[in-house]
């Protein structure tokens, strides 16, 4: 019997690549005990699950994919809301100044 999975996704907007990257950079440290593969985006394997960023880019907007599949809700709402919280700071940094 297949284990029921939980999907979440989010989206979120970047001023540039650059910032986009420095992102995943932070993700990649945040999560830097799981096994990740950055072939195509990020995509980090954790205990319950996964989660994948890739990137869309139109015109001067950068816009950031986030899916995230689970079999445990809990974790996946904790996961997901870690994420956020990485991108809200990044952009407390980008306007600090």
């Amino acid at each position: 019997m297949n284990p029921l999975f939980y999907q979440y996704q989010k989206e979120v907007l970047f001023i540039s690549t650059k910032k986009y990257y420095q992102f995943l950079n932070w993700i990649s440290g945040e999560f830097d005990l799981f096994l990740q593969d950055e072939t195509n985006g990020l995509k980090v394997y954790f205990p319950e699950g996964n989660f994948l960023i890739k990137v869309s880019t139109e015109n001067e907007s950068v816009l950031a994919h986030i899916n995230l599949s689970t079999n445990a809700e809990k974790k996946g709402e904790d996961i997901l809301n870690k994420i956020m919280s990485v991108y809200k700071r990044l952009l407390n940094v980008e306007y600090s100044y």
